[in-house]
Formats: structure tokens, C-alpha cells, sequence
């Protein structure tokens, strides 16, 4: 909330010179009213028309300019309404009482003047000090972060005591020459300090120690309660969340390897009856083959997660074919390489990466699609564009729901809608993301459900030495 620029004296008060004008204007059309009304009222009694120059002046410029409109009132009125008149001299001494009498009400009224104008001025210093600890206890406690709003409020704080500076900083500062540091603290123990300059007048530090200071102690107190008591919730929902992801990744992973760890057991029961024949034998064999196989592809699949995870993986960048690494990861994603179309720009340049982590991205991918594609050929399209080489993989499957595109590059994650029908473990989108990344491309998703789906890839080219 923005507020006014203010002290703890009421600022705006008009300049002396304009003080000065005031009076010397005031008492002058004042005179000049009384001369017009001297002929329908007797003198001495309108004398009480100076009261208004002087109760003006008082409450404008204070009591010393109040004190000087009423000794010139009480000149003016000698000078030109008690006789003789013309000079500076009384004739009859009931005029001096009456002269004497406007003139102590003249003081009294100016005192008084002042008077409500220092309680109205203490009056505004209060309100402001209240609308203080309001801002403080809404800028400290409702800031994400408490070192983002002590800024904030150390530039309010040195707009209300109308310093150049105020700071307020946790912990203990040393005090210098140049500054005054007030300790902040909650039940003797120290929680920051108000940091002022050194030439704050006492008044003035008096009325920060007994009125801002415990304010800003109680509510800084809190503010750090706060975000300690906030600090807690995190770790608790980060410990939480990470034993739930730890708990998942067991389960599935668990699941992934009992399966052909499973078939290899019991294909190598069977192998030892001899009963088998020939031909079932071979085929027990190949069960063992394939099931080994799907396992030893998890394994290398899990320790390119955890090398990617733990930022281990780093790129042996050269210079590099894409259409090269395209075939070589078709050659591997499926038994029937021909379900793959693909259209490579003949002039595609080389890009500056590790050649065998881009062949394992693009077997992913490349398998992905052709799993997911239900025996429709699969696109592949590579061409350049600008200082990118972008590589679309196109498939005609059932395609991704908007909110899943993003969850399907998380480890383990499968598509509620596929996951039943097609086998995976949910780890080849999330290196293929992995090691996109870690050679500079990226790697995004565009699909809408039932029209397939399309993953882009885009590398970044390097000029290529001669």
C-alpha cells in the first residue's frame, strides 16, 4: 500500500516568507474591515476581529509568527483606532486594558493553536507508526521469501523516520561512526538488527526504540518462525515424495526383471527333462535367448538412467552423421527395419555429437513408434532448418493426451490407456530425452489422441572446419 512521505513532525508547512506575507496581508484587510465598521459599532469591541489574522497564522507557522501577528495587531489597532490616533500613544487608560487584554488572548490563542497542531502531528506520527506495523507484519510474513522482503521493508522504514537510509538485516551487525545499529531480539535471543544513520536526531531514536522497535522485533520473530515451520513442510514433502518415487521404481522395476528372470528359470528347468524333443528344445532355447535378451536391454536401459541422473553421462561430441545414426538405431528398434520410411535431405549436415548416444535416443524412439504403431509404417523425416537439424519420428498410433505428453519423459511413467496392452518398462522416452539433452538438442512431443503421434528432435550445427 503506498503512503504518503512522512516524519514523525507533520511536514507540508507553508515557508516563512509566505508566513510573513500572510501576516502582514491579514492584519492589513482586517484593519481595513474594522475602519469600515467603526461607524456601526464601537471600536474597542471589534478589536476582536484580529483574532482571525492570528488564529491563522498560529496554526499554519506556529507560535512564534502567532506571537508577531498579534503584537502587530496590537500596534495597527493603537496606531489607528485608539486615540489619538496617528501614533503610538494612549489617551485613556481603559484603553490600555483593553489593549492588554486582546493581546493576552492574542498569546493564548496562538499557544493553544500550536498546541493542536503538536497533537495532531503526534496524532498523525501514531497512525503512521500503526499503518507501519500493518505493512511490516503483510510484507514480512506474506513475501515467499524473507530475505525478498526485507528490502521493502527497509525502504518504508526509511521513508517514515524521513532518513537517508534504514536497513534491516538478520543476524548482528557491528555498529561504526556512520551508522547506529539497534538490536532486534525475541525473548534475548537475537533475531537482526535495525541498522540507522549515526546523525538521527534523539528524538527521534527515542521514539524508534519504545514504538518501532518492538513491533518490528515481534513480527520479524514470526516471519522467521514462519519460514522455518515452512522450510520443515518441504523437506517432509520431498522426503515423502521421493519415498513414494523410490517406492514405484522398486515396484516396477521388480516387476521388469521377475519377468524374464522367470522365463529363464523355467526354461532351464525344462532343458533338463529328457523328454523333450528336438524341435521343443530348440524352442525352450530361444524362450531363454529372448528372455535374457529383454533383460540384459533393462539392465543397459537402467544403468543409462542412473548415469544420466547422476550427470555422469558426458558426450564424446564429433563430428557426426545423422542419417547414419538414423539406420543404425532402425537396424536395432524392431525385427522388420522396413516398417520405417524414411526421408533424409541429401546435403543434411554433420553435428557435433556423441554418435552412440544419439544412435540409443533414436532406437528408442524408433521403437516406441513402431510398438505403439500398430504395424503402420513409421516416418522418419531429417532435414536442416536454419542452425538446426530437425529429425521428426511419425507414427499413426492412438496417439498422447495433452495432459500425459510431458509425463510420458518421466522414468517408469506408461500411458494409462496403452500401458495394459503394449509391454515396456517406461524408460526409453526418458533417456532418449536424456541424451538428446545432454548434445545440445532437445526433444518434444506433438500428438492428438486417435491421429498419432509425432516426437521431434532438434540438434544444433556447428560450422564445419575446412
Amino acid at each position: 500500500m503506498a503512503t504518503p512521505r512522512s516524519t514523525f513532525v507533520l511536514r507540508g508547512r507553508p515557508s516563512w516568507a509566505l508566513g510573513v506575507a500572510t501576516m502582514l496581508g491579514g492584519v492589513a484587510v482586517t484593519t481595513a474591515a474594522i475602519a469600515a465598521l467603526r461607524h456601526h459599532a464601537p471600536v474597542v469591541s471589534l478589536s476582536i476581529v484580529y483574532l482571525v489574522p492570528i488564529l491563522a497564522v498560529s496554526a499554519y507557522w506556529g507560535i512564534v509568527l502567532g506571537l508577531a501577528t498579534s503584537l502587530l495587531s496590537a500596534l495597527s489597532f493603537n496606531f489607528f483606532f485608539l486615540g489619538p490616533t496617528g501614533r503610538l500613544t494612549i489617551a485613556d487608560s481603559r484603553n490600555w486594558t483593553a489593549l492588554v487584554a486582546f493581546f493576552v488572548v492574542a498569546l493564548v490563542t496562538s499557544t493553544m493553536a500550536e498546541t493542536t497542531r503538536a497533537r495532531a502531528a503526534e496524532a498523525e506520527a501514531r497512525r503512521r507508526e500503526a499503518d507501519l506495523g500493518a505493512d511490516l507484519a503483510r510484507t514480512l510474513l506474506g513475501a515467499p521469501k524473507l530475505s525478498e522482503s526485507l528490502a521493502m521493508v527497509s525502504h518504508r522504514l526509511a521513508e517514515l523516520l524521513d532518513a537517508r537510509s534504514a536497513s534491516v538485516e538478520l543476524g548482528a551487525v557491528a555498529p561504526d561512526d556512520r551508522r547506529l545499529v539497534i538490536p532486534l531480539r525475541e525473548d534475548d535471543r537475537p533475531v537482526g538488527s535495525l541498522v540507522l544513520p549515526a546523525d538521527l536526531p534523539p528524538a527521534q531514536q527515542a521514539r524508534v526504540r519504545e514504538r518501532i522497535v518492538p513491533v518490528l522485533e515481534s513480527v520479524l520473530a514470526a516471519a522467521l518462525q514462519r519460514e522455518r515451520l515452512q522450510a520443515d513442510v518441504v523437506e517432509t514433502a520431498a522426503l515423502r515424495r521421493s519415498d513414494e518415487i523410490k517406492t514405484a521404481v522398486l515396484r516396477s522395476v521388480s516387476h521388469d526383471l521377475r519377468t524374464p528372470v522367470t522365463a529363464i528359470l523355467a526354461a532351464a528347468t525344462a532343458l533338463r527333462s529328457s523328454s523333450l524333443t528336438p524341435r521343443e528344445r530348440a524352442e525352450v532355447q530361444d524362450d531363454v535367448v529372448a528372455s535374457a535378451a529383454t533383460l540384459s536391454v533393462l539392465i543397459d536401459q537402467l544403468l543409462d538412467l542412473s548415469r544420466l541422473q547422476a550427470g555422469t553421462a558426458e558426450p564424446n561430441r564429433e563430428w557426426s552423421s545423422i542419417e547414419e545414426a538414423l539406420h543404425e538405431a532402425a537396424a536395432h528398434a524392431a525385427s522388420d527395419p522396413s516398417v520405417f520410411a524414411f526421408s533424409i535431405d541429401h546435403d543434411l549436415p554433420l553435428v557435433r555429437a556423441d554418435a552412440a548416444q544419439l544412435e540409443r535416443a533414436f532406437a528408442n524412439l524408433l521403437e516406441n513408434a513402431a510398438r505403439y504403431g500398430d504395424g503402420l509404417p513409421v516416418s522418419v523425416r531429417a532435414r536442416a532448418v536454419g542452425e538446426r537439424v530437425l529429425v521428426r519420428i511419425v507414427d499413426r498410433g492412438p496417439g498422447i493426451p495433452l495432459a500425459e505428453q510431458e509425463r510420458i519423459f518421466t522414468p517408469f511413467y506408461r500411458g494409462a490407456a496403452t500401458a495394459h496392452r503394449v509391454p515396456g518398462s517406461g524408460l526409453g522416452l526418458a533417456i532418449a530425452r536424456g541424451f538428446v539433452e545432454a548434445n545440445g538438442g532437445t526433444l518434444n512431443v506433438e500428438s492428438l489422441p486417435g491421429q498419432g503421434t509425432t516426437f521431434v528432435i532438434a540438434l544444433p550445427v556447428e560450422r564445419v572446419p575446412a
